[in-house]
């Protein structure tokens, strides 16, 4: 699951914003997140705060301490997102480390992960999810066993991990703005499951969930039958985003539900950019299924050609005239990080984020 919490972090720049007497722009040592303060001259460089990164969900009790009710996004008005102000793209809030007063645990001295969750939970922050399609045609039931949730870390808070990727050959693909989708076969079951992010669901008899049916329709279960056949007593599950009508904003204006792919694991094996487009291709006939591929086997330090993993993340979706949520990068050797596991890494458009609810 990709990181998520409240850190004590250092600030590492401060910048004026032209025609702004009350706020400026701070930016945090290690990471590429940048951000509005406010009380402008209350903070400097090599200052240590509490940062709440994007899709933070704040309690009212500290939305009243730090004086933000009815200031931030969402239903409840408590969802740190990403905004626009005087022109400048803002990706969370800092805050002062006086609002740790009264945390029993010394969190100064634990590692930054533990750090983390102590003062997520002390604070009572919780991670935004997107809400799930209203199932009435099937029961969510838990993930089969040994497929745990998809997520992929940002290149924005794992600097050193973008970095080790620069000089490897790469894949680049669209990041999509959906829903996880995924079809698994589990051979201690001799079963098919077709799997939202968390969940898998289960149909119900005389329904059918439009996972199931866009499962069915776009062919995806005959593949995983067909890997069946050229992986005999292996799990299998293919990766997808479900793309459609009330999946988030719908930026692609589809009028039918689809999904696009992009992995494909067997067992705990992840198959290579090369040889999943080749079984693709040799299935469908094409990569149409597939989800746009930028650029594939290139370095991508040369790809970049300069610019910033943000900047580079920035473009318009091959699916429809529209800013594209962002890019992932996987080296076409399947590798790990001792920080994140898989290496593989995301990059999302701030001037996507900006502009949505998601």
């Amino acid at each position: 699951m990709a990181f998520f919490g409240v850190t004590i972090e250092e600030i590492e720049a401060i910048s004026p914003i032209e025609g702004a007497d009350m706020i400026e722009m701070a930016k945090l040592k290690g990471l590429t997140f940048e951000f509005v303060v406010a009380k402008k001259d209350s903070w400097n460089t090599g200052m240590k705060c509490l940062y709440f990164p994007i899709d933070s969900l704040l309690p009212e009790w500290l939305l009243e301490k730090i004086g933000l009710v009815g200031r931030l996004s969402g239903k409840n008005k408590n969802r740190v997102k990403t905004i626009k102000l005087r022109g400048q793209i803002s990706q969370g809030i800092v805050t002062e480390l006086n609002l740790l007063e009264g945390i029993s645990t010394p969190v100064m001295d634990l590692d930054k992960d533990t750090q983390s969750l102590k003062i997520t939970e002390f604070l009572g922050v919780e991670k935004y999810e997107p809400p799930a399609i209203p199932c009435h045609t099937a029961q969510l039931i838990r993930l089969p066993v040994g497929l745990s949730v998809f997520d992929i870390e940002g290149a924005d808070r794992y600097v050193e991990v973008a970095e080790e990727l620069m000089p490897q050959r790469v894949e680049i693909t669209e990041k999509l703005e959906g829903q996880n989708f995924s079809v698994t076969y589990s051979v201690s079951e001799n079963k098919i499951y077709v799997n939202q992010r968390k969940y898998s669901i289960l149909p119900i008899e005389g329904y059918i969930h439009e996972f199931w049916s866009v499962a069915e329709k776009k062919g995806i279960i005959n593949l995983v039958e067909s890997l069946k056949e050229s992986y005999p007593g292996k799990d299998i599950t293919v990766y997808g985003e479900f793309i459609g009508p009330g999946t988030q904003s719908n930026i692609y204006k589809l009028r039918d539900f689809d999904v696009k792919l992009f992995d494909i694991k067997i067992n705990e094996e992840w198959l290579t950019p090369a040889i999943r487009h080749a079984v693709i291709k040799n299935y469908f006939g094409n990569l149409d299924v597939h989800v746009p591929v930028l650029e594939s086997n290139i370095i991508l330090k040369d790809w970049l050609d300069g610019k910033s993993f943000v900047e580079a993340s920035h473009g318009i979706s091959r699916l429809h005239n529209t800013t594209r949520e962002g890019i992932v990068i996987k080296p076409m050797t399947e590798s790990r990080h001792k920080k994140i596991g898989r290496l593989i890494i995301k990059q999302r458009d701030p001037i996507y984020l900006a502009k949505t609810n998601n």
